[in-house]
C-alpha cells in the first residue's frame, strides 16, 4: 500500500498520495504539479452531454492565462463553511469571516442593520476580500450548527464514514498524454471507503440522481477509483454523504453505482485525449456540431402547434 508523502513545498513529479497540501494551493497552484491537471471540476466542463464543450473547458481551465473566474454565491460559500466546520479540513477563523449584524451609521450615530449597500459595509467585505476570507453570515452559522447535529445522527456518519483521512491529495501522471489527474477526497476512511460531503438543496432521489450526473459526481468517484487502482491503495466504494441546506436539516449517505464509477473513468480517459489533441491542435471546439441538416421541432410541440391551427378561434376562447 502506497505510503502518504509529506509535501514539501516544490513542484511534484511522482505520483502519489500527497499530504500537507493546503487547500488554496491545491486548487490555484499551477505550479503544484510539473505538468498540466485536471480534476472533476474542470474536466466537467468538457462534454455536451454535461452542459460543456472543449471551448467551454478552455475559457474556465486555470492553465488558460486569461481563463474566466466563476463568481461565487452563497449556496457556494455556505458549502465551503460546512465542509470547514464539520471536516475540520480548514481552520475557520483564517478562511472565513462571520458577516457582523449591524454597522455603525454615520448619520444616525447609532447601530443599523447590515446593508451591502453602506460604505462601511462595503469597506469591510473589501477587507475580508482582500484577506483571502470567505464571507458567511449568522445566519448560515447557526443553519450549519442544526447540519453538524443532524449529521451526529446518521447511522453511516456514526460508523465512521466521515471519520477517515482528510486533507490527502491523490494525483496519478496519464502516460499516454502526460497530462495528471487531480483528486482530493473528503475522506479516505478504512477498508477502501471513500466518501465526499456534499450539500444539497433537495433530498429527492430524482434531484440527487441529477445532481451526480451534473455536477459530476460519478466522474470523481471514478477518478478516486482510478487514483486508488494506480497507487495501490484499498479502494470498496465511493459514497456522497449528503447534507440538507434547507430549512430543514437532514442526512443522508448514497453509494455511488459501480457502473457509474465505469462511465467516470471512460469520460476521464476520452477527456484527457480531447486535452491533449485540442492543446496540440489550438483548437477548442464548441458544443458537439450539429449534422448537415435543418434542426426540427420536437414531435411532441410540433403536435401541439397543428393541434393549434387545426382550432377555430372561437373555439380556443372557450
Amino acid at each position: 500500500m502506497t505510503e502518504a508523502i509529506q509535501w514539501n513545498g516544490e513542484t511534484i513529479t511522482e505520483p502519489g498520495v500527497y499530504v500537507g497540501i493546503p487547500l488554496e494551493e491545491y486548487h490555484n497552484n499551477l505550479k503544484l504539479l510539473d505538468a498540466p491537471s485536471v480534476s472533476k471540476s474542470s474536466l466537467k466542463h468538457l462534454f455536451p452531454a454535461l452542459g460543456g464543450s472543449p471551448k467551454k473547458f478552455w475559457h474556465l481551465w486555470k492553465q488558460n492565462p486569461n481563463h474566466i473566474k466563476p463568481k461565487t454565491t452563497n449556496a457556494l460559500n455556505l458549502g465551503k463553511a460546512v465542509h470547514a466546520l464539520l471536516l475540520g479540513d480548514e481552520v475557520f477563523s483564517e478562511k472565513f469571516a462571520v458577516q457582523p449584524e449591524t454597522y455603525p451609521n454615520s448619520k444616525t450615530g447609532k447601530p443599523s442593520a447590515w446593508s451591502n449597500n453602506a460604505t462601511h459595509c462595503k469597506a469591510w467585505n473589501k477587507e475580508q476580500e482582500d484577506a483571502g476570507k470567505t464571507i458567511v453570515t449568522s445566519e448560515q452559522i447557526e443553519k450549519i450548527r442544526r447540519i453538524a447535529e443532524d449529521a451526529a445522527r446518521d447511522p453511516m456518519v456514526q460508523q465512521g464514514i466521515l471519520n477517515g483521512a482528510v486533507e490527502r491529495s491523490l494525483f496519478i501522471k496519464d502516460e499516454r498524454t502526460g497530462l495528471w489527474f487531480r483528486s482530493r477526497p473528503d475522506n479516505d476512511a478504512v477498508d477502501g471507503f471513500f466518501a465526499d460531503l456534499k450539500t444539497t438543496s433537495s433530498m429527492d432521489e430524482r434531484f440527487i440522481r441529477r445532481q451526480i450526473k451534473d455536477n459530476g459526481y460519478f466522474i470523481q468517484g471514478g477518478g478516486v477509483r482510478r487514483s486508488a487502482r494506480e497507487l495501490d491503495l484499498p479502494f470498496d466504494s465511493f459514497w456522497n454523504v449528503y447534507v440538507s441546506t434547507g430549512d430543514t436539516p437532514d442526512t443522508q449517505a448514497v453509494e455511488l453505482d459501480p457502473a457509474d464509477l465505469d462511465l467516470g473513468e471512460a469520460l476521464i480517459r476520452h477527456g484527457l485525449d480531447t486535452i491533449a489533441e485540442c492543446m496540440a491542435s489550438g483548437i477548442w471546439p464548441g458544443a458537439r456540431p450539429y449534422e448537415a441538416r435543418p434542426v426540427r421541432i420536437g414531435d411532441w410541440d410540433r403536435e401541439a402547434i397543428e393541434q393549434d391551427l387545426k382550432t377555430p378561434a372561437l373555439e380556443q376562447a372557450a
